[in-house]
């Protein structure tokens, strides 16, 4: 753990209440490095202590990335698009994790999304994608944007499609509803069920085969509802694990092949001239932002 080394120019009550008043943080947040009895214990002016970096910069973005880069696919005033590759997070949960896509914006000095929503680390990002997933990510600039949007995501997202490659000859195209309850540590894994089952969790997908060749098929899938790790679980409920997701009985692979292709917005701004979305995710662009996937199918 990287250490500072600091000294109080003023007497303090207790440690917890030194360090509240100079880093802005919470009891909480004291309590995973310090115990209570060294919390309670008096600061005099002149103490030095040394300090874990996490704890000093907390909410704070690493400036350096580490990890395969990501990429801008576009921007205007209100929103940034970025080309998430998999094996990457998409925000830090500390100031030591560097490889995550607000990482990467900080490196390239775009900072509209990072002083968004900066009470949190996931900052200004409109959703997530899962570690090992790739594809399309937005992130707000504007608290307005961000906080209209958050507040009624599954009305301001018409759509989101997403690729997958599973092993076989796929023939469960279809709408599908199945129920869903996180099982696990901090819910890692969901279960699918067919019926409704105490504190389970609706959720619903379209999934179409695009094509079939050498024994995978390539699925296109229109995400109805957004629970963590649904298209991986209910694909596997189906019988037809994503290639790479050994979590959910998918063969070996050197990576997840699930792909987030494209999101629809019911409206994009009040802007007339915004062509973002429209402009950027067609299937010609969608096609060269997913090469990752389509060069190993």
């Amino acid at each position: 753990m990287d250490l500072i080394e600091v000294s109080w120019l003023h007497d303090e009550e207790t440690l917890k209440e030194a360090l509240k008043c100079s880093i802005h943080c919470s009891g909480q947040q004291l309590k995973k490095y310090f115990s209570s009895k060294q919390l309670q214990r008096p600061v005099k002016s002149g103490d030095e202590l040394k300090l874990p970096l996490n704890l000093v910069n907390h909410l704070m973005t690493n400036p350096e990335f580490k990890g395969t880069r990501p990429s801008i696919l576009a921007e205007d005033s209100l929103y940034i698009a970025l080309h998430k590759p998999p094996g990457i997070h998409c925000h830090p949960l500390d100031y030591s994790d560097k490889d995550t896509l607000l990482n990467y914006l900080v490196e390239e000095s775009k900072f509209e999304a990072i002083n968004v929503n900066a009470g949190q680390y996931d900052r200004g990002l409109l959703y997530r994608l899962d570690y090992e997933t790739s594809g399309v990510v937005l992130l707000a600039k504007t608290e307005r944007v961000y906080q209209n949007t958050r507040n009624d995501f599954q009305h301001e997202v018409k759509q989101k499609f997403y690729w997958a490659v599973v092993s076989g000859d796929f023939d469960k195209d279809g709408l599908w509803t199945h129920h869903f309850k996180a099982t696990g540590v901090k819910g890692s894994k969901q279960r699918v069920f067919d019926q409704e089952t105490e504190s389970t969790f609706q959720g619903t997908m379209s999934v179409m085969k695009i094509t079939e060749n050498l024994g995978k098929s390539l699925l296109l899938v229109n995400l109805k509802t957004g629970l963590r790790h649904q298209i991986r679980a209910q694909l596997s409920h189906l019988g037809f694990p994503i290639l790479g997701d050994e979590l959910y009985g998918g063969f070996q692979a050197e990576r997840i092949f699930l792909h987030a292709l494209r999101y629809e917005w019911m409206s994009v701004v009040e802007d007339p001239n915004a062509e973002l979305f429209d402009r950027l995710f067609d299937l010609n662009g969608a096609l060269q932002m997913s090469h990752d996937v389509l060069r190993r199918f």
